[in-house]
């Protein structure tokens, strides 16, 4: 198990995707994983970790869903297919509100399974992002 948790600069959030999506009015910022975000996920998903690890600055940089959180109503979540995992998908969660630097926080992500995708996108939780 890591036992060092960086914090990692992802890049900038699709704010222009999202707000076409969504409806909502987000300015320009970087997307940040912080350290106490990095660690929960470990911890609290160490089974998708690795996985989801690898793919979260694409799922950032160029989510396929996005919806809002239904039980926190200050995150909004963005998704995209894993390749060559069986349309599961990497599901990050982030702060809808920029920090005091103008940037978005990461709170958790991790894999949903297609199922799960499908679900979320049936309720209408998820929409395909507008790019």
């Amino acid at each position: 198990m890591t036992t060092n948790f960086p914090p990692i600069i992802l890049g900038h959030l699709a704010v222009d995707v999202i707000n076409r999506t969504i409806g909502t009015e987000l300015q320009p910022g970087l997307a940040r994983l912080s350290s106490k975000a990095h660690r929960h996920v470990q911890v609290d998903h160490p089974e998708d970790y690795a996985l989801c690890l690898r793919f979260i600055e694409t799922v950032v940089l160029d989510p396929s869903f996005i919806g809002q959180a239904p039980k926190h109503g200050q995150n909004f979540e963005l998704l995209r297919r894993i390749p060559g995992n069986g349309g599961d998908a990497t599901l990050v969660a982030v702060k809808m509100e920029p920090d005091e630097r103008g940037d978005y926080r990461v709170v958790s992500f991790y894999r949903v399974t297609a199922r799960e995708l499908e679900i979320k996108r049936g309720k209408g939780r998820i929409l395909p992002a507008i790019k």
